[in-house]
């Protein structure tokens, strides 16, 4: 049967409001500079790049920060988790990626590439493969163990002299979609890296992302000339060439802005779109095309990144060196608590029931009397950790394959376990190595009293 709360969460999807309102905060990563952020696949842990080379891994539950990696000699441009949480990929300009063990902090790989990593994203379903995009290179897909590269070729006819300026994993790991420099996209197969189908969007522009919702079928590019267009990966398979138009268009009509990044939500319903002249984020619906949102930060900030969280209407955005957090507006509402609540305009004199402190309410029903008993006698678990089954894939038909151990040796990665923090450990006194010495650290008192004597006052 499905819990309470997993049906709260249904509903709330479903029927809520599904964007960010209103700004809520920054978090907290010790005066650093942030340059990116990527949250895990369940959007508990979120980690932070910045520009001097490290990562931040922080508790998105908690807001705490959990672990620090030194990553890098120069900014971190790109970030991206496995699978299962448990590695984190790092790209940076100093020419190099690498990757960490975020549970233990230590360091798994490092590779050195010829020109800065621009891009850098494990493959969606074997955290042993990753696709590489270099500046001014063609992207190469790297095997970590054993250590084996293979470049990405481009040979589409007419494209001799075209560049590979952004590209993507599809949801499964099927397809590595690439995107160039004269708005072309090509799609490769991911095991055999030749190209399967290739397409023009109606513009010559370069274009600068792909973005990949977890659970659509659509995929999201964000081009030069300003427009942000969603294209079904089903009718780009089967394209030799062609000109394809875009299934959804959204853009400001009014600025004319400029896209830094952009991000969607995982069904792909709602487009965010950071501006690169303001700390504004645009929100489209993406079927409509309507503009739903604009949030704006302070002024004068240059956007960076900005990331939608896998499961909750909540954004990231980095600007300035500051990781902002949007989420929707919260609005009190206590009858939801107690549905005999009332609001009183003013004060009035309040007259208890005969029966309100009655150890045993005479009048009430007997049913209800039973219900309450029952109620109280269920039981509730607190010790084990149980996966949601909505944040399963469709491949996924066993929901335990996302539990993890209760030591964390194996399964997923949803948290990173964290002492408890002593407020002033140097005062704390530990037991000695030699038993004679207890009297020293005991109360007088009780040495006295063990002993027969008599304390002096």
């Amino acid at each position: 049967m499905m819990r309470k709360q997993e049906m709260a969460e249904i509903l709330d999807r479903s029927f809520a409001t599904q964007f960010p309102e209103e700004h809520e905060g920054i978090l907290d990563i010790q005066n650093a500079s942030a340059n990116c952020c990527k949250f895990n696949r369940w959007g508990s842990i979120v980690a932070v790049g910045c520009t001097d080379g490290r990562v931040f891994v922080v508790d998105f539950i908690t807001k705490n920060l959990s672990r620090t990696f030194p990553a890098h000699a120069l900014p971190v441009t790109c970030l991206s988790w496995s699978r299962n949480g448990r590695k984190l990929l790092t790209s940076s300009s100093d020419n190099t990626i690498a990757v960490f063990d975020v549970l233990t902090g230590t360091l798994l790989h490092r590779i050195r590439f010829t020109s800065a990593v621009t891009y850098a994203q494990f493959h969606p379903r074997d955290d042993n493969k990753a696709i590489i995009l270099q500046l001014n290179y063609l992207p190469t897909v790297e095997q970590f163990s054993p250590r084996m590269q293979k470049v990405l070729v481009n040979e589409t006819p007419g494209s001799t002299d075209e560049t590979v300026s952004a590209v993507a994993y599809d949801r499964k790991g099927k397809y590595i979609i690439a995107g160039t420099g004269k708005g072309r996209l090509i799609i490769y197969d991911s095991e055999t890296l030749r190209h399967v189908a290739w397409c023009k969007q109606n513009t010559v522009q370069q274009i600068r992302q792909i973005i990949v919702p977890m659970k659509s079928r659509f995929i999201i590019t964000n081009t030069q000339d300003r427009v942000i267009r969603t294209y079904e990966l089903e009718d780009l398979i089967h394209q030799k060439g062609q000109v394809v138009e875009a299934k959804y268009k959204v853009l400001d009509m009014v600025n004319k802005a400029a896209w830094k990044n952009v991000c969607t939500d995982s069904d792909g319903l709602y487009v965010c779109g950071a501006s690169t002249k303001a700390h504004s984020l645009y929100i489209w619906e993406s079927n409509t095309g309507s503009l739903i949102k604009i949030l704006h930060g302070n002024k004068g900030e240059a956007l960076m990144d900005v990331q939608w969280h896998p499961t909750r209407p909540i954004i990231l955005s980095v600007a300035q060196g500051g990781v902002s957090l949007w989420t929707q507006a919260r609005v009190e509402n206590w009858s939801a608590f107690a549905p005999e609540f009332q609001e009183l305009e003013e004060n009035e004199k309040y007259v208890e029931k005969e029966s309100e402190f009655d150890m045993e309410d005479e009048d009430a029903d007997e049913d209800m009397t039973n219900k309450n008993q029952n109620d109280e006698d269920d039981f509730i678990d607190v010790m084990n950790v149980s996966p949601s089954e909505y944040l399963a894939s469709s491949d996924e038909e066993d929901c335990d394959v996302m539990k993890p151990a209760r030591n964390l040796e194996s399964g997923p990665l949803w948290y990173i376990p964290v002492p408890p923090e002593i407020d002033n450990p140097e005062t704390e006194k530990k037991l000695p190595d030699d038993i004679t010495q207890l009297d020293d650290i005991l109360d007088p008192k009780w040495v006295a009293a063990s002993k027969g004597l008599d304390f002096p006052q």
